[in-house]
């Protein structure tokens, strides 16, 4: 008979006479050279040692997730009886090593995989806040929710058609018409009609009313007319386009008086628009819950070569704006920066301005937040942003606004810094502790901007605006972003959620 007692030592009873019940009694060190001799001597055959079947995980101190060292473990939910009998209990076969930093295997470090912990998670307990059913759990944030149901009667009986009713209910490849904008939004008519009243300016023509001249450069946008030239043009030779606008009058209109007129609605963008905002936030567009800020650069009309007598551009107002791309590539050009901050739920704009583009990101990241938290009516739970604006300053002015940053810090960044599964790095000191297991999902809604930024650019044509001056480039930004708002109320108004961010939708 064989007994196992303690690590590598075997008692073997040999029973020497079954009459007698003789017994001798041979103690055997597994671990020592000639113990393994005496073993091979006894049984004739060798000691095979048995295969140690702990798994130890090696976790570096800088690691800020417990799910990325244990990797694929569980891919079922777990309970925490489940969760104790695999890791708590003597009998485990998990271990967790912690390994100190080596400053002379820095760059060795940076390139091997081992997974990172904070340095004041010591403890499992750390990792797990309460009662938990999911070790490696799933974790939703909402990028958007559904708006108020919709019933053709509220909006559109009385004002459209019954077959455009029908093809709105019926047909999915029906993306609607120009002139819905205007008829479903009665509060465009009656805003600039007021405002023209209160001025008591009498246009020559009745297309330069400012109803009119408002519509005219909205459909501009719509339509993707890169400058103000051919647009009119074609204005004043295509009667189907007036008839779309239900602009009755036959004269035509000239360059000098579209821009005048359009000049003098200028003071009156920002206020209609709050109008929209407010209004979209009645229907449930907008949550203000997350906030994501990104700017984009759009050129002017200018050369980008400065006078050598006076040092100036062509446009005095506008400036060099140079970004890397790339490895190889450089985003160069003279004109502004669009910095904009939209909404998570359907990437609707909240705040937009247009500023020089050679002002440093940070410049224009708290200008936008100042100004934006000073004009706002609501305020969001976080505000996201690329590396651009990574700063302590910047951090700290979300903060002073009752606002959590989530703000990406460079890859050099130095201090208390969390890294996420895909690689993007965090300053932790301005996010609470209990919000750093969001970060990856939180940072990846920043995509809602880049696709905001893209239907301007590519659904608009608005990537260079045909006149100089910073006055025309705040003109040029409003356009575009009350264009995306008027075209997210029709939508929900039509009852079709799949054209709500849609540039191509009622353009026909």
């Amino acid at each position: 008979m064989i007994k196992i007692v303690g690590k590598g030592y075997k008692y073997f009873l040999l029973q020497l006479s079954d009459f007698l019940e003789i017994t001798k009694t041979i103690v055997v060190s597994l671990k020592s050279v000639e113990g393994r001799k005496k073993y091979e001597k006894i049984f004739g055959r060798k000691f095979e040692d048995k295969k140690d079947n702990s798994r130890i995980l090696t976790v570096h101190v800088n690691q800020s997730t417990l799910a990325s060292f244990i990797g694929n473990f569980f891919e079922k939910t777990i309970c925490i009886t489940t969760f104790k009998d695999h890791f708590l209990f003597k009998n485990s076969k998990f271990k967790i090593m912690f390994l100190k930093s080596d400053k002379k295997n820095k760059k060795k470090a940076e390139n091997s995989r081992l997974c990172v912990i904070s340095t004041y998670q010591r403890v499992l307990s750390d990792f797990f806040e309460g009662m938990i059913n999911v070790l490696k759990r799933k974790i939703n944030v909402p990028y958007k929710v559904k708006p108020l149901i919709v019933k053709s009667k509220d909006y559109m009986e009385n004002v459209l058609p019954l077959s455009q009713i029908l093809a709105f209910q019926n047909l999915k490849k029906f993306r609607g018409y120009l002139r819905n904008i205007f008829e479903l939004n009665p509060l465009l008519g009656s805003y600039f009609n007021d405002i023209q009243v209160s001025m008591v300016y009498k246009p020559q023509l009745e297309e330069l009313s400012f109803n009119n001249i408002f519509k005219l450069e909205l459909s501009r946008c719509k339509l993707g007319y890169s400058n103000l030239e051919s647009f009119i043009r074609d204005y004043n030779q295509n009667q189907a386009l007036r008839n779309e606008l239900k602009i009755k009058s036959g004269e035509k209109i000239t360059l000098s008086s579209y821009r005048r007129n359009l000049k003098i609605i200028y003071p009156y963008l920002d206020r209609y628009a709050e109008l929209l905002i407010q209004e979209c936030r009645n229907l449930n567009l907008i949550g203000d819950k997350i906030w994501i800020w990104d700017r984009r650069f759009f050129e002017c009309n200018c050369s980008g070569l400065k006078n050598k007598e006076t040092g100036q551009l062509s446009d005095p107002d506008a400036g060099h704006y140079v970004k890397k791309t790339g490895k190889f590539n450089v985003l160069s050009g003279t004109g502004y920066t669009d910095t904009c901050i939209v909404d998570s739920w359907w990437g609707l704009p909240v705040y937009w301005d247009a500023v020089n583009a050679s002002k440093n990101d940070n410049t224009i990241f708290q200008d936008t937040i100042n100004q934006c938290m000073k004009s706002a009516t609501e305020k969001p739970f976080f505000v996201i942003a690329d590396a651009g604006p990574d700063s302590h300053l910047s951090n700290e002015t979300v903060i002073e606004k009752g606002v959590i940053p989530v703000i990406a810090a460079r890859a050099n960044s130095v201090g208390n810094i969390l890294k996420t599964e895909k690689g993007n790095h965090f300053r932790a000191q301005y996010v609470p502790r209990i919000y750093h297991k969001l970060l990856g999902k939180l940072y990846n809604i920043r995509t809602t901007v880049e696709r905001k930024n893209s239907n301007d650019v590519v659904g608009y044509n608005r990537s260079k605006t045909p006149t100089r001056g910073s006055e025309w480039a705040k003109i040029y930004v409003s356009i575009s972003n009350i264009a995306a708002l008027l075209t997210a109320l029709t939508a929900f108004k039509v009852g079709r959620h799949d054209l709500i961010r849609a540039p191509g939708a009622f353009r026909t």
